[in-house]
């Protein structure tokens, strides 16, 4: 590997790091790091009977899941390549690599002295650095042909490319916009729906995966409006991160969760939509229209506004750490 390959490669572990870290994820342990493999036999490469070289980790995170309320680890794979160097066979090589390293991560002892017991998840970050040409579509080909062998012990992997990263820019900036003029900022997890009853309502700095690769994303604040010198009253506002097609049947759809949430308890309820959506305006007029007035009839104080997310062409430079 090239001196300048290399280089990218940790500029873009660097910014992986720090996307998640925006995201509310905790790093456990140093970035770059080997761990012995303890099944040479089966995770031999190339023509070697054995395996030779010891797995490399990028990155290990966890976060508290609300949905199965424990802590849990991941394993982060962070790629960085030009379009012509991302294919089904590459995909596949990631993939493999990152299932290969969870096999072995997942009993070895350093990790479990940093708190990281039983891994099983893993996310694979590949990041195409030539974002005009970079086919969303295709890749999602690649990932849908990915030939993955069953396990005894189950490994769940994420994959992640320039959509879902570029998406998750777009809340961390969004976020980071909205904080200075809201109190109690958190993404909100609703019980019941995922875990068939086993957690409660929650309120969380963090997105879970489950949420990141979600077209809706939940979140609640609360807006302190000064009413003179003494008095002070609060908002509650509720907000829905969309980055499904807003047509009026999906956004109907949308509000059907809401309700199984009581998401529609609050003074405000915010969407804001990826991107302008220019060619769907009117199905989103229509619709926001209509709840309102619906509202207003029923003698609801709930209100609905719209807000826009940027789309994104880059990941902004400020998430790596002082690279130009």
């Amino acid at each position: 590997m090239s001196e300048e390959q290399q280089y990218q490669g940790d500029r873009w572990t660097s910014q992986s790091q720090n996307i998640l870290k925006n995201l509310g994820w905790n790093q456990n342990g140093d970035s770059n790091f080997d761990i012995p493999c303890t099944n040479k036999s089966a995770h031999r490469t190339g023509e070697s009977s054995v395996r030779k070289n010891p797995h490399g980790i990028d990155l290990l995170f966890s976060y508290f899941d609300p949905f199965l309320s424990k802590d849990i680890s991941i394993i982060v794979e962070s790629k960085h390549r030009k379009w012509a160097g991302i294919s089904k066979s590459t995909v596949q090589e990631f993939l493999d690599q990152v299932l290969m390293t969870i096999e072995c991560a997942s009993s070895n002892p350093e990790l479990k002295m940093l708190g990281c017991e039983n891994i099983r998840t893993g996310l694979l970050m590949i990041w195409c650095n030539e974002p005009e040409k970079f086919d969303n579509e295709k890749f999602k080909e690649y990932v849908k042909e990915l030939d993955i062998k069953t396990r005894r012990n189950p490994i769940t992997i994420f994959v992640a490319s320039n959509n879902e990263i570029l998406k998750w820019c777009s809340i961390i900036e969004k976020v980071k916009e909205l904080k200075p003029t809201l109190a109690d900022f958190k993404f909100f997890y609703p019980s019941d729906f995922f875990s068939n009853g086993l957690s409660t309502a929650n309120r969380k700095d963090h997105l879970t995966l489950i949420q990141m690769f979600s077209p809706y994303v939940f979140a609640k604040s609360k807006k302190i409006i000064r009413l003179n010198r003494e008095t002070q009253t609060t908002q509650d506002i509720n907000h829905i991160f969309f980055f499904a097609k807003p047509t009026i049947d999906e956004l109907n759809f949308m509000f059907s969760c809401t309700k199984k949430f009581q998401f529609e308890d609050a003074d405000k309820l915010i969407i804001h939509f990826y991107g302008q959506q220019t060619h769907l305006r009117v199905h989103i007029e229509e619709f926001i229209r209509r709840k309102n007035e619906k509202y207003e009839k029923d003698g609801s104080h709930l209100t609905i506004e719209i807000d826009y997310l940027n789309i994104l062409s880059d990941v902004p430079e400020n998430y790596s750490k002082g690279r130009s």
